[in-house]
């Protein structure tokens, strides 16, 4: 049986209490050793309701906790950066939440720290672990549905009363709004599916509706990709509808398939046919699902020494496109990738 794993948790927000410290727990290679955040007393609180050992408050004495060899960093995006490097240059291996930095230059400091580390460095992209991600990605790669033509994507979330931390909606500490939030999802599922092709061109629109808040709340934009394909992707936190909407819709020459639920249908004979491998869970339960694939899968890189499938190379890349984005709505025309 594998020696377990010593695994901290930096930051106890949302995302660490409902994800990653129940996944954690019962994970049968892990032993959750420590935990740490700015607010010490909910650091004590989910320590004991969770009989983790030890809790702290500053991060270098959480880095130097007996036993610790992995970090997972669930704070808000403007520490990632300092956080991230201070692992690495522990020597303990990271799990850096989304999204990776606020910016490029973050994102490639933080990149050049990890090539000079021995540890393991994963950023967090749970959409690239969904099963139906995964079946579609083997049809997709084994040319399945023909060459690739164009892509439409969208996470349009209902207008609500705000319930997420305040700190999402300041640049300061979040880097941007619904792109930094939702598009860089969607963006990296959808260049993952297609096998990451590099972006040539993003022309973008985006809309700032919500009162008080500083950021961009809705953003359509169209990425041109190598190989003539189209990429559309639509992120709002402001639809005006009864209900939210997520799906993705990949056209091929000889097929097309969605997410959300998965469907493939691919031309047979003359005839397009229903190929779905299987009966598939409700989209709900296979999100899920995601969250216990990715950590399960960081963990396995960390005892077979594989890198993930889930690098700070391409979270580089994907914020070299975010920044196009926000560039292309800046200056109101469209924007070549490699002026950025």
């Amino acid at each position: 049986m594998a020696k377990k794993i010593g695994v901290g948790i930096l930051g106890v927000g949302g995302i660490a209490q409902l994800v990653h410290i129940p996944l954690l727990r019962k994970h049968p290679e892990v032993e959750l050793v420590a935990v740490c955040d700015l607010d010490r007393q909910k650091a004590a609180l989910v320590a004991q309701k969770n009989k983790i050992p030890l809790f702290h408050r500053d991060a270098e004495h959480f880095l130097r906790t007996e036993k610790l060899e992995a970090v997972f960093i669930c704070t808000p995006t403007n520490s990632h950066m300092a956080l991230t490097l201070a692992a690495l240059s522990a020597g303990k291996h990271v799990f850096l939440e989304k999204p990776a930095a606020r910016n490029h230059n973050e994102a490639k400091r933080t990149a050049k720290a990890a090539a000079e580390s021995k540890s393991i460095l994963m950023v967090a992209m749970n959409h690239r672990f969904r099963p139906d991600s995964m079946i579609l990605r083997n049809f997709i790669e084994a040319n399945e549905l023909g060459k690739m033509t164009h892509v439409r994507a969208g996470w349009l979330k209902k207008k609500d009363k705000w319930t997420r931390p305040m700190w999402v909606v300041d640049p300061k500490i979040s880097g941007g709004g619904v792109m930094m939030d939702l598009g860089i999802q969607m963006l990296d599922i959808c260049l993952w599916l297609l096998g990451n092709p590099k972006v040539e061109a993003v022309s973008a629109t985006a809309a700032r509706t919500l009162p008080g808040k500083k950021v961009e709340d809705t953003v359509l934009a169209f990425y041109r990709l190598q190989g003539g394909i189209g990429l559309a992707v639509d992120t709002s936190w402001s639809l005006m509808s009864d209900e939210s909407i997520a799906y993705t819709r990949f056209h091929g020459t000889e097929g097309a398939a969605a997410l959300n639920p998965l469907r493939i249908t691919k031309q047979m004979h003359g005839e397009l046919v229903n190929v779905t491998p299987g009966k598939m869970q409700r989209p709900a339960e296979l999100y899920k699902k995601s969250f216990e694939f990715e950590v399960d899968h960081f963990i396995q890189c960390i005892q077979h020494k594989r890198k993930p499938i889930s690098t700070i190379e391409g979270a580089l890349e994907i914020m070299t496109l975010v920044e196009a984005t926000y560039r292309s709505v800046a200056e109101n025309r469209e924007v070549t990738v490699i002026e950025t």
